[in-house]
């Protein structure tokens, strides 16, 4: 059953929390599907909030971060705040670890890199999200997340920590001790929250297993940082040190920002390169509130995962670039004095650099195929799209799929897979090929996708399953 909101049609609910709920509803004026957060109506009534909300509302709207929901307005309308947000089509995290468990640790620390890259952007703009969770970070079929839920950050420094009926703003298993005093809280609690994020997806399990709020509250105020490895047979033990320090109970003891922990994480992990943006920023025109309450909309939709996946290119499930091993730099010249073996290693990797500028083998021990563009169907596991990187972004992917194979995009030829991101060649490892959908979609892990091998299915379409 519809309902009428202002300019929108309300059609479903999409999901419902402690600030509000959010539903699916169709923008009349704009001709489009949206996400619309509609938040509880006694937020309305306390006029600090309502103020705070406006001008958080606004410095969130401004970024431009690829990872956060795009904002195209918000504001009030009879009497109830709202955000007109894109509707993005994915899973939430949340519900990811509920049906499937622990992910891969390569793509746990992916997710967890990609939601840093969006609350970067926002302590950079001194906004604090404060509500970092798992059913706050949305994953769409080729892997890109976006961190959702702005909607109760607030500017860093002092301010209330509670609700207008007295409740605490945020959800309490990811809550840093500090929150829990009247000390003052800054973007190290969301370091906080993102480590027990990063520790439920490497370990399918919350950090503290207490079930009432008393106790809750005393695990994150006294009981040591749990050990992931401990919990997850043959997980690297590096990732205990993470853990521990990014849920230091002392903020000063903890990574001084969540660029800090995602690299941590990924060096844990192997990798030692810096975590990088998996998509170019979208650009978005300036959001401004509407003057009066009947026009002025906040946003979050699904429709916009298409043109991301269109700008990255079809293969990016697992976004490697943005945890694979950084390759060392080339050497343009080589001491007369230099051992022999420093000027082979050069030299193979101009020669390597050079067989990729042309599209061939990588060189690996696992060999490249070419599929036959025939009908059939291949489960995407990974790719790389930095021809600086491709080798260790490819050689990853191989490590955690055992038996999986790669393949470069222009050689295999077929038009369902798009050949080049940013002028650079794609290579991709997959399993397959598969002769039916069916077969496929039976394949597919969490983070994977099918495609179709073909000449008329479109670059960007990942088959449903």
């Amino acid at each position: 059953m519809t309902s009428q909101f202002g300019p929108y049609r309300v059609e479903s609910l999409i999901a419902r929390g402690g600030m509000g709920e959010v539903f699916r509803a169709y923008d009349t004026r704009h001709d489009r599907v949206v996400a619309l957060k509609l938040l509880a109506p006694e937020f309305a009534a306390d006029g600090d909030f309502r103020a705070r909300f406006r001008r958080e509302a606004h410095a969130v709207a401004r970024l431009r971060e690829p990872h956060v929901i795009p904002i195209h307005a918000y504001g009030e309308i009879d009497g109830r705040l709202y955000l007109d947000m894109r509707l993005v089509d994915g899973d939430d995290l949340g519900s990811r670890l509920a049906a499937g468990g622990a992910l891969a640790p390569a793509e746990a620390v992916d997710v967890v890199g990609q939601v840093a890259q969006a609350l970067a952007a926002a302590h950079a703009e001194g906004l604090v999200h404060r509500d970092v969770k798992p059913s706050n970070v949305l994953v769409g079929a080729t892997g890109f997340a976006y961190l959702v839920d702005f909607g109760i950050a607030r500017a860093a420094g002092p301010g209330p920590e509670l609700t207008a009926t007295g409740g605490a703003i945020g959800t309490l298993d990811y809550m840093a001790p500090e929150r829990f005093s009247d000390g003052p809280a800054d973007h190290r609690v969301d370091v906080y929250s993102l480590t027990c994020v990063l520790h439920q997806c490497l370990t399918g399990s919350k950090p503290f297993a207490a079930t009432t709020t008393a106790s809750l509250i005393g695990a994150h105020l006294h009981q040591p940082p749990p050990r992931p490895s401990e919990l997850r047979p043959g997980l690297p033990a590096a990732f205990d040190a993470v853990i521990a320090r990014g849920m230091a109970k002392d903020p000063a003891q903890r990574f001084s920002g969540v660029s800090q922990l995602a690299d941590a994480a990924r060096a844990a992990l192997g990798g030692t390169g810096p975590v990088r943006a998996a998509a170019p920023p979208t650009r978005v025109a300036p959001v401004t509130e509407a003057r009066r309450p009947s026009k002025a909309p906040w946003l979050v939709t699904a429709a916009a995962l298409v043109a991301l996946v269109a700008v990255a290119g079809w293969f990016t499930v697992g976004k490697p670039a943005s945890h694979a091993r950084s390759a060392p730099p080339s050497t343009s010249a080589v001491p007369s004095t230099a051992p022999p073996v420093t000027t082979t290693r050069v030299s193979v990797r101009t020669s390597v650099a050079t067989a990729v500028a042309r599209g061939a083998d990588l060189g690996l021990a696992t060999a490249m195929t070419t599929p036959a563009c025939d009908g059939s169907y291949v489960v995407v596991l990974g790719s790389a799209i930095d021809p600086a990187r491709y080798r260790a972004d490819i050689q990853r992917f191989l490590d955690a799929h055992p038996g999986a194979g790669y393949l470069h995009t222009p050689t295999t030829g077929c038009g369902s897979l798009r050949r080049q991101v940013n002028g650079a060649d794609v290579y991709a490892v997959y399993s397959g090929p598969f002769r039916t959908k069916e077969a496929a979609c039976a394949r597919r892990s969490s983070g994977a996708y099918v495609k179709r091998l073909d000449d008329t299915t479109p670059p960007a379409q990942v088959i449903s399953c």
